[in-house]
């Protein structure tokens, strides 16, 4: 443990994601065609425009964030054409909270 860690207390690492905007930020990036994932993101840029900064998404704009996250994912997982990715590999560096709120998103909104 370092100086700063032992007077300060253990933060998260730097690559930790956090928050449901956050990942689909993170998970929007990753895509090798922007183009391909643009009318999800277009559900992201309705939410963010109406933000105030330093203002959270509301309960129902965070369950849409997690629902684009999912499409995201999908896409990143299945359709992807230059990289390949897994779930396990796009997940692993959520916050505890932020995974416990997506696993439980996407229980709860499986289809059919």
């Amino acid at each position: 443990m370092s100086l700063l860690e032992s007077l300060f207390g253990a933060k998260q690492p730097a690559d930790t994601i956090d928050t449901p905007l956050s990942l689909v930020t993170h998970a929007a990036s990753l895509a090798s065609k922007p183009a391909d994932i643009d009318m999800a993101l277009d559900r992201v840029r309705s939410i963010t425009s109406q933000l105030q900064p330093g203002q959270s998404p509301s309960a129902e704009d965070t369950q849409t964030l997690l629902a684009v996250y999912l499409q995201i994912e999908s896409y990143l997982t299945t359709n992807e054409p230059i990289r390949t990715f897994t779930k396990a590999g796009l997940r692993q560096h959520l916050s505890p909270e932020l995974a416990a709120r997506l696993q439980a998103y996407e229980s709860n909104h499986k289809e059919p």
